[in-house]
């Protein structure tokens, strides 16, 4: 029963996200703004990400029990950037990154987590 509710709270996470992101309405985090200076990845990237982009993960905290999504490019043969997203009533974007091949493998154009990086 868990299993389900946290399943249709992360479909409900996702769906809040890409909404008022694709509104203008969200917060970028200090250290995304960091990240996104040292990795030299526009604004407007990480938006498409989150708005045009593929879910490839939610992480749910333990200490508050929040949601995170984390977004690929949607366009990309191989993806190279992804963001992870809260879900508040006004999204955060928590960070942002680029691929490294150590952590995410490729298949069928989707990023996913190899098995010594899974949190």
């Amino acid at each position: 029963m868990i299993d389900e509710l946290a399943k249709l709270r992360s479909v409900m996470a996702e769906k809040n996200i890409r909404q008022k992101v694709s509104e203008g309405y969200y917060v970028v985090s200090t250290h995304a703004h960091n990240r996104m200076a040292e990795r030299r990845i526009p604004e407007e990237k990480v938006i498409e990400c989150i708005t045009e982009g593929k879910s490839i993960e939610v992480q749910i905290g333990k200490e508050i029990n929040d949601f995170k999504v984390l977004f690929q490019e949607g366009n990309k043969e191989k993806p190279e950037v992804y963001t992870v997203v809260a879900d508040r009533e006004r999204p955060v974007i928590v960070t942002v990154c680029r691929t490294k091949d150590e952590v995410w493998e490729c298949v069928g154009n989707v990023l996913k987590r190899r098995e010594m990086h899974k949190p």
